[in-house]
């Protein structure tokens, strides 16, 4: 965190706390204009308010400009002193010009803080037991416990009000920017958490079959120069669809401006995969009468499907994938289901991320992120059902990357019947 901008912060709090010290401190001169006796209305009276008027207006007017001198120099503020010590002497200790000499105690404690505020506090006491002692400007000196006790009592708790107020308004930007600095890095991550999915359900699954690809080229030139030649070609088509798959990772990263219904980019998705896969993909939707999810929502649904049939066809060896999408009860499912080797004995998504497998846990991380929840259980016959469930509506997922409330522990479920399988199943990878 940047000092620089905890001292800028601090001064535009500051300074709109002064400008509202500084209004209170004009209401209560134009106050004590229109409450003075004839008597008491004379020129010196006249022209020492027009100049503590012109005193609160500068810095009300233009404090983001003087407010730093008059921070660092109490020259200001001695003068608002004695001017308040005049007009009181000419309105009176009892005179509701009184009240404006707390404003300026309160404004000095605002100012100046603890150190440099106490010694205005002393003026102004010093200053209304001269006025409240010596009966000015009447001649009848004020004796009474409330007038030379109790009153100037108030300047020092005025005083202390105006530091309160300072440093409460310090530690509330300090609190407010390091919260903001917290929230930044913890965007980022997510961010960085979203982007690494994405390369890995995408880009780097093509990029890591043009690398093996290439590894054997140079051997096979030498043995097989044909057989090379042809693999060269596949070598540049599978180039040439990493280029597509990086321009479709960028839009997707971008902000879309407008979207397909869930159904829709479901139906597309698998139709797809099973063109390139040439395994059989069944797709039903029961969506009629549904309202869409969100753009995320549906988004992270069809990078979740598109995860899990990859490790069908990858992992699993299926030949056969069917995909269902519908409303049960008050969630959206989304359920995947395989006829492949099946689960493993269990899963453990931590030991895969560690072990750099980051399929699964991908799958996981997008559930959680929308506020859904991922289970994975054996298949009836064989194979795997991978099902997402996701609330319907309650609104966008929270900041934090879960529904609001959720817990922060792993929402992925293995069932029970999975202990059961049999020690042989093959280990599915991300």
């Amino acid at each position: 965190m940047a000092e620089a901008g905890i001292n800028a912060a601090e001064s535009d709090w500051i300074g709109r706390l002064v400008r509202l010290l500084l209004v209170f401190r004009a209401l209560i001169l134009l106050i004590t204009v229109l409450l003075l006796s004839p008597a008491q209305r004379t020129p010196a009276v006249g022209v020492l308010t027009i100049v503590a008027a012109a005193l609160s207006y500068i810095p009300l007017r233009y404090w983001p400009r003087i407010g730093r001198s008059i921070s660092r120099h109490p020259a200001y503020l001695a003068v608002e002193v004695l001017i308040a010590t005049l007009i009181l002497a000419a309105a009176g200790a009892r005179s509701p010009f009184f009240f404006f000499t707390l404003g300026t105690a309160a404004l000095a404690g605002v100012v100046y803080g603890r150190r440099g505020a106490i010694p205005f506090s002393l003026l102004l006491m010093a200053a209304y037991e001269l006025v409240a002692r010596e009966g000015l400007p009447s001649g009848h000196p004020l004796h009474d416990a409330q007038s030379v006790v109790f009153a100037p009592l108030l300047y020092p708790i005025a005083l202390i009000a105006g530091i309160a107020a300072r440093e409460l308004v310090e530690r509330g930007v300090r609190v407010e920017l390091e919260l903001r600095d917290q929230t930044e890095a913890l965007g980022a991550e997510r961010e960085r958490l979203r982007v690494a999915r994405e390369l890995h359900d995408s880009l780097a699954k093509t990029v890591e079959g043009l690398a093996m690809t290439a590894s054997v080229l140079p051997s096979r030139c030498k043995r097989d120069p044909d057989s090379a030649a042809e693999l060269a070609r596949g070598l540049a088509e599978d180039a040439r669809r990493a280029a597509v798959e990086a321009r479709a990772l960028m839009s997707d990263l971008r902000p879309a401006a407008s979207k397909l219904p869930l159904a829709q980019a479901i139906r597309e998705r698998a139709e797809g995969f099973a063109q390139r896969s040439g395994i059989e993909v069944g797709v039903r939707c029961d969506t009629d009468g549904m309202p869409d999810p969100s753009t995320i929502r549906s988004h992270e649904l069809v990078r979740i499907l598109g995860e899990a049939l990859a490790n069908a066809v990858r992992h699993s060896g299926a030949t056969h994938v069917e995909v269902s999408l519908g409303r049960e009860g008050d969630a959206l499912v989304l359920r995947v289901a395989d006829d492949g080797n099946g689960l493993p004995d269990g899963v453990d998504f931590e030991r895969l991320k560690a072990a750099g497998h980051y399929g699964m846990a991908g799958m996981d991380e997008r559930a959680r992120s929308i506020g859904g929840t991922l289970e994975l259980a054996p298949r009836a016959g064989g194979g795997t059902v991978v099902t997402t469930r996701v609330p319907v509506g309650g609104g966008a997922p929270s900041e934090e990357g879960g529904a609001p409330g959720r817990s922060s522990r792993p929402a992925v479920r293995l069932s029970r019947f999975a202990r059961g399988r049999r020690a042989g199943s093959a280990r599915m990878r991300a």
